[in-house]
């Protein structure tokens, strides 16, 4: 869990960094679980991001939020340690996408 929260960390400061939105989710009493970790806003698109450690996997609940974000028109990802140098080209697509 460390792990994890360690990378959600690295990934909120880079994003912030940029100038992204970014609200970290915490699904606690009262809220919905299944909400993705960081709910993010760059250059105008809405963008997903379950934070995983390198095996974690996608709970179910978790998937179908994915899934009405990307039907709704936004943009999901399930982002591991790995996949973080991908993700920031990704984000910089995004940011001069004008």
């Amino acid at each position: 869990m460390a792990e994890e929260k360690n990378f959600e960390n690295r990934v909120k400061q880079w994003l912030r960094s940029k100038g992204c939105y970014v609200v970290k989710y915490y699904g606690c009493g009262g809220t919905r679980a299944g909400v993705p970790d960081l709910l993010v806003c760059a250059n105008g698109r809405f963008i997903g991001v379950e934070i995983k450690a390198e095996h974690g996997k996608l709970a179910p609940l978790q998937r179908s939020h994915l899934d009405k974000i990307l039907t709704s028109g936004g943009a999901v990802t399930v982002l591991r340690p790995s996949e973080f140098d991908g993700f920031k080209k990704f984000i910089e697509e995004v940011l001069n996408d004008d």
